[in-house]
């Protein structure tokens, strides 16, 4: 287990993060330093210091049962700037190094020292035969941008442990042809719902309450994360009014059980946000409009102001606001089409984005020239009011 001490370098005490070895022989203690200085990187034995050393950003670090170091050292994460992958035997010697053009690399040699993964952000995990120089395992994992991997050794072969983050039990194993042999049921439950899709093909009803069974039930919160993110990136785009009227009921019905989670019930109101407007979207006709409509419109934008200050509750409220504009435009209503588009330029003020299509430009334009006075919605007031936009924080 990686812990953090205090060890004695070149004279002054150091706070290090130690990560051991399998059977605790060797530990390898690193710290990355955020200001112009450089890091530290240290073999100890037994808590005598083999060696250090001072690389520039050494983030991930691992260490065989004979005294190996893997390093990678990069610069931020998630940012495009390449990592430097280096190898140190226990006399400090440089025994491998590959330049990578990856982001954000976590590391671990085997325990022989023989083998190393590199497992970048956005990108497939690597295995490298250091000995020969070559790649003997490209892997692409299901779950994540990232995996934090660790060596194990089952049945006398060297196989990768896959974790979502460093100290966590692990999701999954492969042996060196790439195979999974092993996978916890967290894996399992996680990679079926990031590749299961919400759309108009699916019961609803059934599996948004099997969804609902499955988070209440959990108690692992990459697993929840999961349920709710498979939840808000639901596909309305070819559902008719019966299934979103299907989906508004589903919905509605569980929205309760992710109810303590923030991010998670932005999530489920996002979802609900597109149903409610996709229903107003059908049943757009001509100058005539009946009073659901209207409604549907002021329920879209009130989940949608949930979902904010998030960039998609920013663009339904603008979807909401053109449709409604449009509708006002077929009914020679100008004043209240300038408000509704004045209220998605107020979102852009906000929130410092682009959201105003070109023809909203124009349209807001040629108001402006023609010098008509905006007018509130009578049917649903405005959808934003600048007071409860302050209150939102980026």
């Amino acid at each position: 287990m990686s812990s953090w001490e205090s060890i004695r370098l070149g004279g002054e005490e150091v706070q290090l993060m130690i990560h051991p070895s399998k059977s605790g022989k060797f530990q390898v203690g690193a710290k990355f330093d955020s200001s112009d200085e450089e890091g530290y990187l240290a073999l100890l034995k037994e808590d005598d210091v083999c060696w250090f050393r001072r690389p520039p950003e050494p983030r991930s670090v691992g260490v065989s049962e004979a005294g190996d170091v893997v390093l990678a050292d990069w610069i931020e994460y998630g940012e495009s700037t390449g990592a430097t992958v280096s190898v140190f035997d226990r006399d400090e010697a440089r025994v491998f190094e590959s330049h990578m053009d990856v982001s954000a690399p976590t590391v671990d040699i085997s325990s022989d020292g023989d083998f190393v993964v590199v497992c970048p952000y956005g990108e497939p995990a690597r295995v490298l035969d250091i000995q020969r120089n070559t790649e003997v395992v490209w892997h692409e994992y299901d779950i994540a941008d990232r995996l934090v991997p660790q060596w194990r050794t089952v049945d006398g072969e060297s196989q990768v442990e896959f974790c979502q983050k460093s100290g966590e039990d692990p999701l999954y194993r492969i042996n060196l042809d790439g195979k999974i042999t092993w996978s916890s049921d967290s894996f399992e439950s996680q990679q079926y719902y990031q590749i299961v899709t919400l759309d108009e093909s699916v019961p609803w009803a059934e599996v948004i309450e099997d969804f609902a069974d499955d988070y209440r039930n959990s108690d692992d919160d990459e697993v929840k994360d999961s349920i709710a993110n498979t939840i808000g990136d639901a596909r309305l785009v070819d559902a008719n009014s019966t299934i979103l009227q299907e989906v508004v009921s589903a919905l509605t019905d569980v929205r309760s059980t992710f109810a303590d989670n923030e991010a998670h019930e932005r999530l489920v109101a996002q979802a609900l946000g597109e149903a409610f407007y996709r229903l107003a979207k059908d049943l757009r006709s001509g100058v005539s409009i009946d009073e659901e409509f209207w409604q549907l419109i002021d329920r879209s934008a009130a989940e949608y102001r949930t979902v904010l200050p998030w960039y998609e509750g920013k663009k339904g409220l603008s979807k909401a606001l053109r449709l409604q504009a449009n509708q006002y435009a077929k009914q020679n209503r100008a004043g209240e089409a300038r408000c509704c588009y004045e209220q998605i330029e107020s979102l852009e003020i906000r929130f410092d984005v682009n959201l105003l299509s070109t023809g909203d430009e124009n349209r807001l334009e040629k108001y402006r020239e023609k010098d008509i006075a905006a007018t509130e919605p009578k049917e649903t007031g405005k959808l934003i009011q600048q007071s409860q936009l302050s209150t939102y924080v980026q």
